[in-house]
C-alpha cells in the first residue's frame, strides 16, 4: 500500500511530524503540552487477513510470544518495569493490523519506547516459551468457542466473505496452533514484522527531537527484508441473501447479526458509511436505538461501519425476545426502504456530522486515542491525512452522499444474515 502522506523523508502538518528512516521505518511524533501523559506505540501493517493456511492465528500468537523475553530482558520484566513506574503495557491483533503500546508519565517516555524496541525488534521466540504459550491459546480458542456469539460472528464471516481471508477467525483454529513451531514462528515474524512494515508512533509532553533522536538510535538501525502488506481482495459484489440459522441450548434471547459489504476503509464512501452510522445506531438518539430499543423491541442493538482493508460490513446485531426476531427485522428493512425512497433528512445528516465531529475532539484529549488514530491510519488505510483530515472529511459529506450509499450498498436482496437462537 503507498504511504502517501510522505512527500520526502519527513513531512509535518498541524503538529504531526512524519518521519521515514532510511531503513523504512516510519516514524510519527506529535508533541502536546496540554498533557502529563505518553503514548508509545509500535504498530504493523500485519494481521491475520495475510496468513496463508498454515499460519491462521500465527499473528496473533506472536502478539503472545513477544511478552516472553527479549535478548536483553526476561520474560515479565518490561512488564514489571512499566508497572512500578505507573505504566499500562498491553498489545492487539486484528485482521488488519497488529499493534504494541505503553501508556506512561511524560519523565519516562525514554524507558517506554526503548522496552517497545526491545520486544518488536529481538524477542526471544525461544522453543520452551512456543511450549509453554501454546496451551495458553489454545484455552483463549476454547473460551472464545465456548462463547455462542463468538459462533455467530465466525458463522457470519465465513457465510459474508469468500475471496479474503476475512472469512477467518483471528485467534486462529486448533489444528494450526497445534503445528506452530520456532521455524514457521521466526520465519514469520522476520518475514512480518520488518522496518519497512513498521510505525513507531508517540504522542504526549516530549520533546520532538530527542524522540526522534531515540527512535533513529534504535528502531533505526534494525535490520530486515523489505515487505509491504499486499492488497487484500474485494469481495465481488453479492447479488443474493445468504442467511444461516444457528440453534444453542444454553442461550434464551435470539442474536442476530445483518449486514452488507461495504467500501474498504479510507475511501470517500467510507467517511458516508461513518455518518450513516451515527444516523441508525450512534447511541441513545439514533433512528433503529429510539424505533426497537425504546419501543421494546430489541434489548439491544449496536452496528455501523465496521472498517476493513478490503471489502468493509456495515452491519446491524440485535438482542432480542425469539418470537421477536421477524418483526424487528421487518422493522430494520422498513426503515432502511423509507430512506432508500424518500432519503435522509438533511437537519438529521447535519445533526450526525456534529455528533461525530464532537466526539473525536473529546477522544482524542487522550493520547491514547490520539496516537491510536494516527498509528491506524499509517499502517492500516496508508494515508495519515486519513487521521489528520479526518473531521474535515467528515463535515464534507452530503446528504446526496448518504442517500446514495443507502441506495448502492443497503439493498433488500444482497445482505448476509447469521440467527442464533434457543434449541
Amino acid at each position: 500500500m503507498v504511504y502517501t502522506a510522505l512527500a520526502g523523508t519527513f513531512t509535518e502538518k498541524d503538529g504531526v511530524y512524519i518521519e521515514k528512516l532510511d531503513n523504512g521505518a516510519t516514524v510519527i511524533v506529535k508533541e502536546r503540552e496540554d498533557t502529563k501523559a505518553v503514548a508509545v506505540q509500535v504498530w504493523f501493517g500485519v494481521g491475520s487477513v495475510f496468513e496463508n493456511d498454515k499460519e491462521r492465528g500465527l499473528s496473533h500468537f506472536l502478539e503472545h510470544m513477544l511478552f516472553n523475553g527479549t535478548k536483553y530482558t526476561e520474560p515479565g520484566e518490561i512488564e514489571a518495569e512499566i508497572e512500578k513506574k505507573g505504566g499500562n503495557i498491553n498489545a492487539a491483533t486484528s485482521y488488519d493490523f497488529t499493534y504494541y503500546h505503553i501508556e506512561i508519565a511524560s519523565p519516562f517516555w525514554e524507558e517506554g519506547l526503548q522496552y517497545l524496541y526491545y520486544m518488536t525488534t529481538a524477542p526471544l521466540l525461544a522453543e520452551d516459551m512456543i511450549k509453554k504459550e501454546k496451551p495458553i491459546v489454545l484455552e483463549e480458542l476454547n473460551r472464545h468457542l465456548d462463547n455462542p456469539k463468538n459462533l455467530l460472528w465466525d458463522t457470519f464471516n465465513k457465510l459474508a466473505y469468500k475471496v479474503s481471508n476475512y472469512k477467518h477467525p483471528v485467534i486462529g483454529y486448533r489444528e494450526t496452533i497445534e503445528k506452530f513451531d520456532r521455524k514457521l514462528v521466526t520465519d514469520y515474524f522476520y518475514s512480518h514484522y520488518v522496518p519497512s512494515n513498521s510505525y513507531i508512533v508517540i504522542v504526549g509532553n516530549i520533546d520532538r527531537n530527542k524522540v526522534i533522536n531515540k527512535v533513529r538510535q534504535t528502531f533505526g538501525s534494525v535490520k530486515g527484508k523489505h515487505y509491504t502488506p499486499p492488497s487484500v481482495p474485494l469481495e465481488k459484489p453479492q447479488r443474493k441473501i445468504r442467511k444461516k440459522v444457528l440453534k444453542k441450548d444454553q442461550i434464551t434471547r435470539a442474536y442476530v447479526a445483518i449486514g452488507w459489504h461495504a467500501p474498504p476503509v479510507g475511501s470517500d464512501e467510507s467517511f458516508t458509511a461513518t455518518v450513516l452510522e451515527e444516523i441508525l445506531v450512534g447511541g441513545r438518539t439514533s433512528v433503529l436505538y429510539q424505533e426497537l430499543k425504546e419501543k421494546g423491541l430489541v434489548q439491544a442493538i449496536y452496528g455501523g461501519y465496521l472498517a476493513h482493508r478490503g471489502t468493509s460490513q456495515f452491519l446491524f446485531y440485535f438482542v432480542t425476545s425469539p418470537e421477536k426476531v421477524d418483526k424487528v427485522k421487518g422493522e430494520i428493512f422498513r426503515i432502511l426502504e423509507e430512506y432508500r425512497k424518500n432519503g435522509v433528512d438533511l437537519s438529521v445528516v447535519e445533526d450526525a456530522k456534529k455528533k461525530i465531529v464532537n466526539r473525536e475532539i473529546f477522544a482524542r484529549e487522550e493520547v491514547t486515542h490520539d496516537a491510536e488514530s494516527l498509528g491506524y491510519a499509517a499502517s492500516v488505510v496508508g494515508d495519515i491525512y486519513y487521521d489528520i483530515d479526518y473531521t474535515e472529511r467528515i463535515r464534507k459529506v452530503k446528504k446526496e452522499d448518504v442517500d446514495r450509499f443507502l441506495r448502492n450498498y443497503l439493498k433488500d436482496n444482497n445482505y448476509t444474515e447469521v440467527q442464533l437462537l434457543p434449541e
